[in-house]
């Protein structure tokens, strides 16, 4: 199983309060924006020369919104996963067998179960546990490949916040 620091519920939080910190920023934005319309609706040049700042808070705005739903989607992958071990775990152990880490092993000692029988038992489960974990390794390379691309487009909005450039 992929070990995750943190709980479940702090990843969602944190996802949570990203995209609260998004949906600020573009109440900011549109404040920001206001003066722009009015000036647009009457046949005006744009009043605030910073429309290069508008589109920066609205791009980090949009990496917040994004990160933040990524992350609460991830967090319920974490939970399912988990429900979905837990679950093998009750099955292996009726089978008179064990889930070690990324392995069904034999239960030590002496077993009233046909051997044949919980070799095809621990063969099933080794099928399933592989799948809850290639899931919870796909998810959670997705999402480490979602913030890389991120860290990018928050790099450059820092980069053009630090020198002005739009």
């Amino acid at each position: 199983m992929i070990e995750v620091a943190g709980a479940p519920a702090s990843i969602s939080v944190l996802g949570g309060a990203l995209r609260s910190h998004a949906l600020r920023l573009v109440d900011l934005l549109d404040e920001l924006e206001a003066p722009a319309r009015r000036a647009a609706r009457n046949g005006e040049p744009d009043p605030d020369p910073g429309a290069g700042e508008r589109e920066l808070l609205a791009d980090v705005a949009a990496q917040f919104d994004r990160i933040g739903a990524l992350l609460q989607a991830f967090s319920t992958d974490v939970v399912e996963n988990t429900g979905r071990r837990r679950r093998l775990v009750v099955m292996a152990e009726r089978e008179g067998l064990l889930i070690d880490g990324r392995h069904v092993i034999e239960a030590p000692g002496p077993s009233r179960l046909d051997p044949q029988a919980r070799l095809r038992s621990r063969d099933r489960l080794q099928d399933l546990l592989n799948r809850v974990t290639s899931a919870g390794a796909r998810s959670l390379a997705g999402l480490a490949r979602e913030l890389d691309a991120s860290q990018v487009v928050l790099a450059r909005a820092a980069e053009r916040a630090c020198t002005g450039s739009p």
